[in-house]
């Protein structure tokens, strides 16, 4: 029996998934909301192959813990709730350059749409949020930024959002 190997960030950004990545041109930062699932395969891939240093949230410890042998040594990796995190950073005044709320379609799903203006507060550029067609008339945009989706598979996009002329359209 052969000796068992673990991912590499090789491995993962062979699994990426589609991203809006010419949205990150100059984002130095980032916070990766749900990050655990997948490995980071739908955004925190995007974000280190963008340079970016970032920190992964997820109430996935070992999954986490997964994540920071084959991630950048410099990201962090914040174990509980998203939304109790991003609750503390904003009362701590903390923002990132991007931040990603990748979560499972459903009624997380709606939540993450309902906290759009959680998370664009802690975004200085973007923000990307999991949504599927049957919620895209559903959600309210935050005042002062522009949006659009960006196709992931067929029904899943993400709904990008961000401040000024970063973006290239608006919904």
């Amino acid at each position: 029996m052969g000796a068992v190997t673990y991912p590499t960030l090789e491995h993962v950004a062979m699994a990426g998934r589609p991203y809006p990545t010419h949205l990150l041109e100059g984002c130095e930062t980032g916070l990766v909301l749900f990050a655990a699932a997948f490995l980071g395969h739908n955004d925190a891939i995007h974000f280190a192959m963008a340079g970016m240093r970032s920190f992964c949230v997820d109430n996935d410890s070992p999954r986490l813990a997964e994540m920071r042998d084959i991630y950048p040594d410099d990201w962090g990796f914040l174990y509980g709730d998203a939304w109790d995190i991003a609750e503390r950073d904003r009362e701590h005044g903390l923002t990132y350059d991007a931040v990603s709320a990748d979560t499972w379609t459903g009624d997380l799903m709606r939540r993450s749409l309902d906290s759009l203006d959680l998370w664009c507060s802690l975004a200085r550029k973007l923000v990307t949020v999991t949504i599927t067609d049957d919620a895209i008339d559903t959600y309210r945009k935050p005042e002062g930024w522009r949006s659009f989706l960006f196709l992931r598979a067929p029904g899943v996009y993400w709904l990008a959002l961000s401040r000024g002329d970063n973006a290239a359209g608006d919904l």
